[in-house]
């Protein structure tokens, strides 16, 4: 008696013959990447929750230039990949597609859970950092810097996360360069260049920092390195530039997002003995190149000779940027 093949292997057989007979068209279709959110990316249509725990000060994966920090991973390098023209590399797509389909259901039954090898479903396992570790962690960064304070840091990266979605909404990403490392920078531009050539806005509305948290604080040769998690709650959508309309996104429907950050400035920086209330004011530094004197709270370019300014050697500067969890309402 013949075999009668299984289900799957008749729907992935029914997949290939589609992908074969439309060719380039179906291809040209296939978008690999999250309805484009926030700045960065790292909102999106589905919901996740992802955290393996405490970052040690050694072996740190995520940098500035890797492509999960800024979001590329879904986004711009993803359009560069699949836009070489070639419906392999469609089918090859498709194929793995399937299997993680077949192997999820199979492990549904069994009762084996899912999510490993980079699939991040929501588990409810991102922790909340208590005040005692925030705490711990600035007295640890005040060994170094007697002047840093946990409530300044706290404000300046939540007024940072707020300025940084306004200028992604206003689709003008030069008065981030004086706060982002140049990597990020160039990598979140790149995105926010995307949405521009598809002709969309991402708006953000009702933004709103809920906590912001110390995690983490280590030293390299180089570098000062601070962790922070961000608890963050906004109204994120896109919307055609043309026609106003709505593409991705719902404005009625809140996104609670959960970020890890990591500042950096040059080594031997030290907080500037100043209150609060002051350092809310302009601070003006001189230009390492022509000595003229900048603002650093409104550019990273000096206005008279041209040069850039490298923002990490007078402050912190963000460098890594991580999502963590988001939860739609």
């Amino acid at each position: 008696m013949k075999r009668k093949p299984s289900v799957p292997i008749l729907a992935l057989c029914l997949a290939l013959l589609i992908l074969l007979t439309a060719g380039t068209a179906v291809h040209a279709r296939m978008g690999f990447h999250r309805a484009p959110a926030d700045a960065g990316f790292f909102s999106g249509g589905d919901d996740y929750d992802y955290d393996p725990g405490d970052w040690s000060s050694s072996g740190d994966s995520w940098s500035s230039d890797d492509s999960w920090s800024s979001g590329d991973s879904w986004s711009s390098s993803s359009s560069s990949s699949s836009g070489s023209g070639s419906p392999i590399f469609s089918v090859i797509v498709l194929i793995i597609i399937v299997i993680l389909v077949i192997r999820s259901k199979r492990g549904g039954k069994k009762g084996s859970k899912t999510g490993s090898g980079g699939v991040y479903r929501p588990t409810g396992t991102t922790r909340t950092i208590s005040p005692q570790q925030s705490a711990a962690v600035a007295n640890q960064i005040r060994v170094h810097d007697p002047f840093f304070t946990e409530a300044e840091m706290r404000e300046k990266v939540a007024n940072l996360y707020v300025n940084m979605q306004s200028c992604w909404e206003r689709q003008d990403w030069e008065p981030m360069r004086a706060h982002l490392t140049d990597d990020l920078f160039s990598q979140m531009g790149r995105q926010l260049n995307e949405l521009v050539t598809r002709g969309q806005i991402n708006k953000m509305e009702r933004i709103a920092v809920m906590d912001v948290s110390l995690m983490s604080f280590h030293q390299d040769e180089q570098f000062d390195n601070l962790t922070l998690r961000l608890q963050t709650r906004l109204v994120d959508y896109t919307i055609d530039r043309r026609t106003g309309k709505v593409v991705s996104g719902d404005p009625k429907r809140e996104k609670f997002m959960t970020y890890d950050w990591t500042m950096i400035r040059t080594l031997g920086t030290q907080t500037a003995a100043l209150g609060l209330e002051q350092k809310d004011k302009a601070i003006s530094f001189n230009c390492p190149h022509c000595g003229a004197p900048i603002d650093l709270t409104q550019s990273a370019r000096c206005a008279y000779c041209d040069s850039i300014v490298k923002a990490t050697e007078f402050d912190w500067v963000l460098s890594k940027i991580r999502g963590v969890a988001q939860r739609t309402v």
